[in-house]
């Protein structure tokens, strides 16, 4: 009785969730913020580049002429970001994890579409002389072409990011006569993603 119920299950669960799948590749980033300002650093944009994975439900297997599908995807992204201060190369590293809704329109083929709207949290660090973190939460549109050869998937996405960050900053120069402070304010900034991933 026992197995048939796990037969019964698991014969739903493919039912249900037939395309789940893994996904990972290459992240770029822009942030633009107003915040950055109160930092001490030289410039308020930067291009963060790193490395992505997510796991969800990847729609487009089936061989239908056109199929229309639902994607859900869990992201955790990690990113750096170059920069000087004070004359000297230092490393903004940025992480976020984010969750990732839409429908997939794709044909017979392979190719296909996923138009998505993405809410993210994330964070900054630094490893500056100073104390410089943050946190944000971000929301975001965005489309992702894709090929699907077997069950390998080739994409890229491009999207748009707004959000709103938090800087909270201690300065160790007790006698600085510009003390750092800590600010929030919206960000802006594009981003894209080149990978690929496996549906099971």
């Amino acid at each position: 009785m026992k197995r048939l119920v796990i037969l019964i299950f698991l014969f739903n669960y493919t039912l249900i969730y037939p395309q789940l799948g893994i996904n990972g590749g290459v992240d770029y980033t822009s942030f633009t913020a107003g915040s950055f300002k109160n930092t001490k650093l030289d410039d308020n944009k930067y291009w963060f580049n790193g490395w992505f994975i997510s796991f969800g439900v990847i729609g487009g297997v089936e061989g239908r002429s056109i199929s229309g599908d639902f994607e859900m995807l869990f992201q955790y992204h990690n990113r750096t970001a170059n920069i000087k201060f004070n004359g000297n190369e230092h490393k903004l590293t940025n992480s976020e994890v984010s969750l990732s809704l839409g429908p997939h329109i794709g044909d017979k083929s392979g190719f296909g579409i996923s138009l998505t709207a993405h809410l993210g949290i994330g964070w900054i660090g630094s490893d500056t002389p100073f104390e410089h973190s943050g946190v944000y939460g971000s929301a975001s549109i965005g489309i992702t072409p894709s090929i699907i050869i077997s069950r390998v998937r080739l994409f890229a996405s491009g999207k748009l990011n707004i959000g709103y960050f938090y800087f909270s900053a201690s300065d160790p120069n007790l006698y600085s006569s510009d003390p750092l402070l800590s600010s929030d304010g919206l960000i802006s900034g594009p981003e894209i993603q080149i990978g690929a991933g496996f549906i099971f």
